[in-house]
């Protein structure tokens, strides 16, 4: 006998995405890295509401939402997939993540200084960003996790514009 549960297409219901179950290593490798990368970016984001002098502020605020929604995304995947999130990276110091004693010393600056020392940190974090997702594209499986490396690479070639540079080409 076949027993219809509350789960399905009925009117109103939407089934729930399936699950990106074949991540490999370096679908989740991609996935543990963009969490320390944007967390560390949003960390010296935030610092511009409270420059009302600062020429990057509208830049910061639109990277900002950028950065969250992708957060939110990885951390959907992840989910979906049963895994938790890794803290692999938590203190490291790599390429592309901002560290406590940069995000102080941009904290201290003031006024053009602030904006330099702020626009080189982000520099270095949306090349690096573009460097990683570049790793996803050549060498991931998972179709979500593919296209999330794809906007990465172009959102952060767009960021670099804002910037008035030039992304570098792969």
């Amino acid at each position: 006998m076949l027993l219809a549960t509350g789960c399905g297409t009925a009117a109103g219901h939407t089934p729930p995405p399936s699950a990106p179950t074949d991540l490999t290593a370096t679908d989740l490798a991609f996935l543990d890295l963009v969490i320390p990368q944007n967390e560390s970016a949003l960390a010296v984001l935030t610092l511009t509401a409270n420059r009302p002098g600062s020429a990057l502020r509208p830049m910061a605020a639109q990277v900002e939402d950028r950065y969250r929604a992708e957060l939110a995304q990885v951390r959907e995947l992840l989910a979906r997939t049963g895994r938790q999130e890794s803290d692999q990276h938590d203190g490291h110091d790599m390429p592309g993540m901002i560290t406590a004693a940069e995000l102080t010393a941009v904290g201290f600056a003031e006024g053009t200084a602030f904006d330099q020392q702020l626009k080189a940190l982000l520099r270095t974090q949306f090349e690096e960003a573009r460097t990683v997702a570049r790793a996803e594209l050549s060498s991931g499986t998972s179709k979500p996790v593919l296209e999330l490396g794809a906007r990465v690479d172009s959102t952060r070639a767009e960021f670099l514009a804002l910037l008035g540079d030039a992304p570098r080409s792969p």
